[in-house]
């Protein structure tokens, strides 16, 4: 990939328009994120917010001021500072950012019809393509996608495929970025197509969702496997339709979110305790638990485009959003900060662009 000059990249970055962002508003509840650093508001949508987990700096996406069809661009935020920087590549067709607990590593998925997973060191500068030396011989592979990042910072999931059918992500592998080593961590001939994945803190617990069909039915199939014994289990499995892929590990690898079909076709978000097999629900049928902390006892759950944090030990509710979404990796540590995208214009002041935006919701 070819990179931008320094000049390039703030010129690209800095495009905004005239109006500012108030300075109060990082002390109250809402703060907008996808601002410049001088604190204006730009002038395209941005979404997919990320945040580290001690909520100092937040990843998203957002469209190239420069403009450009699909012409996306990777951003990350210092919510200390107000620094807004570039991820110092030419990206096109760029989603799916992911940053680091510790904020020093971004990953993201690049290209259009032939999209692969890259991290981004921001120590080092240092762009990397994730692709295994010798994929599968069984089939034809073209294009990847990340699907998770451990907490360290060292271990990337992200799967292999091609584009026909439900071949798109046909194997899961664990990049390990200090060894360089690629691991595949879901077994061939290929089950299904891998709809979600999740690490533990250090990547030794590899937890993933899988779409198969079966006669005239679509099933979703919840794995987890131990890289270090090789055990591999079935968590859970169920209908497909309204459940969703998306699991989440807990940092010790011990609880694990995950999503079931109730009787009545809607979706269950569940909790379930790997030592003791225990599983227990997780906030209302119909709920999508779409993130939580590194401890899994903050969940942020979707219902109905509303977003609200729930805090497991206690019960407690807080309401974040009444329109918004959100992805894994969006809760800081102990639940304290939640980021979110949302349409509404009355969430910080003089919020005119009339596009998404990112923002951070300090609970704590």
């Amino acid at each position: 990939m070819r990179r931008l000059t320094t000049g390039a990249i703030l010129a690209a970055a800095l495009v905004l328009t005239a109006l500012p962002t108030a300075a109060a508003d990082a002390d109250a509840g809402v703060q907008r994120i996808s601002t410049g650093s001088d604190g204006t508001q730009l002038p395209v949508p941005a979404s997919g917010g990320t945040v580290s987990a001690d909520g100092r700096h937040a990843a998203f996406t957002a469209a190239d001021p420069s403009g450009g069809l699909d012409n996306n661009r990777v951003y990350v935020k210092d919510l200390r500072t107000g620094t807004l920087t570039a991820v110092p590549e030419e990206l096109q067709y760029t989603r799916n950012a992911m940053i680091s607990a510790d904020g020093r590593r971004v990953v993201y998925d690049n290209g259009n019809r032939y999209s692969k997973p890259y991290v981004h060191d921001r120590v080092t500068g240092e762009t990397r393509q994730l692709w295994p030396a010798q994929p599968p011989d069984d089939g034809f592979y073209e294009l990847g996608g990340a699907k998770a990042l451990s907490a360290d910072g060292r271990h990337v999931a992200y799967t292999v495929g091609n584009r026909h059918g439900f071949q798109y992500a046909r194997v899961l592998y664990v990049h390990d970025l200090a060894t360089g080593t690629d691991e595949p961590v879901s077994p061939l001939p290929p089950e299904g197509a891998i709809d979600g994945a999740a690490l533990d803190a250090h990547g030794r617990t590899v937890a993933y969702t899988v779409f198969l069909r079966l006669d005239q039915t679509s099933v979703h199939r919840v794995h987890v496997l131990d890289r270090e014994t090789g055990e591999r289990r079935l968590i859970a499995e169920g209908p497909a339709g309204t459940a969703t892929g998306t699991v989440h590990l807990s940092a010790d690898g011990r609880r694990l979110l995950h999503h079931v079909r109730t009787a009545d076709g809607t979706t269950q978000a569940r909790l379930h305790d790997l030592r003791t097999g225990r599983s227990t629900p997780v906030g209302p049928a119909g709920a999508t638990a779409v993130a939580a902390d590194r401890t899994a006892r903050h969940v942020l759950l979707a219902r109905d485009d509303a977003l609200t944090l729930l805090d497991l030990r206690t019960g407690r509710e807080h309401p974040v959003a009444a329109d918004g979404t959100a992805r894994a990796g969006s809760v800081t540590r102990h639940g304290r900060s939640v980021v979110f995208t949302s349409t509404a214009a009355d969430l910080v002041r003089d919020d005119t662009n009339g596009m998404p935006d990112v923002f951070i919701d300090h609970i704590h």
